[in-house]
């Protein structure tokens, strides 16, 4: 009995599992369709497990692994195409390996970044929260000993315990807003349009624009890589890795690499004419390319893209962290001192 499933393609993290458990199974030497049982029947994913199912009926019938993968359509096109040259030439094992690798580093620093963004965000609401707690539940307070002394708040105290008696007042709307923004914010990320835009805002956002330029380049490298080790020509290979860079001058860079081949130009040529990558990634390119380890190059270069990225990442942090924790100095103190200054002062004169 068939199952019924919403057609998506799978994320990162989930086509790096199956890979891997796909090349877990063509490693250890047991009958296909007995390996793709067993994966079956501890798949919990619907998606995969409807797809394992369809690949395990597949192999006993003797039809193609590459055409359950592409009628599936939850399994990117390039990894499709990798999978029927593995299976032409009888490198299976090796190709569910490389994309697996892929997948895995890709998956990677995706959890770099994301982690990356949430301790700054993290941060911001707790500098958010302190700045509400003192102009809510702190300035009253002040407010009231001015009052018992004979004394009112004037200048940057008035507007700042004005400030928090809106927030008081207004605290149960304010937060629907600010909960209803982030209800747009999910959503957007969610939809194609909204991913898009997020897209848009972290290649052109002068903090992730260098970021951005980073990832694509690495995510280009790995991809080669794996489509190189596997036997594709390469402008196949350049094909199928230009739909898979996001970032626009990075899909340029990719772009004017291709022309200069069909102009007649060297891999290599092309490569350094592109401005994708830095000097000391096209010696590496340049060693490889001229032994023959042209794959190999390329996912030495994408993991050293992405060591150097993660290490801007961890620097940025380093950055941001005292960066906030000076700010939510500074607002504290400034809101304590536009108080305590004219306090003492009446104190001073009473």
């Amino acid at each position: 009995m068939s199952e019924t499933i919403n057609v998506k393609k799978l994320k990162p993290a989930q086509l790096k599992m199956l890979f891997s458990n796909l090349e877990m199974v063509t490693r250890s030497g047991l009958p296909l369709s007995e390996g793709f049982d067993i994966l079956r029947n501890n798949e919990e994913n619907p998606a995969e497990r409807a797809l394992v199912n369809k690949l395990y009926e597949a192999v006993n019938r003797g039809d193609s692994i590459t055409d359950v993968m592409r009628d599936s359509e939850i399994v990117p096109e390039y990894a499709c195409s990798l999978i029927s040259i593995g299976e032409k030439t009888g490198r299976l094992e090796e190709t569910f390996a490389s994309l697996a690798d892929f997948y895995i580093k890709r998956d990677e620093l995706a959890q770099s970044i994301r982690s990356s963004v949430v301790y700054p965000v993290s941060m911001l609401v707790m500098v958010f929260v302190v700045v509400v707690v003192l102009l809510v539940q702190v300035m009253p307070v002040f407010d009231h000993v001015f009052r018992q002394l004979g004394y009112e708040m004037t200048g940057i105290s008035a507007g700042l315990m004005q400030a928090g008696t809106i927030i008081g007042q207004f605290g149960f709307w304010i937060a629907g807003i600010l909960a209803f923004l982030v209800v747009i914010g999910v959503i957007l990320a969610v939809i194609p349009s909204g991913r898009k835009f997020y897209n848009s805002l972290f290649q052109s956002a002068p903090i992730t624009r260098d970021l951005s330029l980073d990832l694509s380049a690495q995510r280009f490298s790995l991809a080669m890589s794996s489509m190189l080790s596997a036997g594709l020509e390469l402008d196949t290979s350049l094909e199928f890795a230009e739909k898979l860079v996001e970032d626009k001058r990075a899909r340029q860079s990719v772009t004017k690499i291709r022309k200069t081949l069909e102009d007649g130009g060297s891999f290599l040529d092309s490569l350094e004419s592109s401005g994708l990558y830095t000097k000391k990634d096209l010696a590496l390119l340049a060693i490889g390319i001229k032994t023959g380890a042209d794959a190999e190059a390329m996912n030495l270069v994408g993991e050293q893209i992405t060591i150097a990225t993660e290490g801007r990442l961890e620097r940025l942090i380093a950055t941001i962290e005292p960066s906030l924790v000076a700010i939510m100095c500074v607002l504290v103190g400034l809101i304590l001192l536009s108080v305590m200054l004219p306090l003492m002062a009446a104190l001073t004169g009473f």
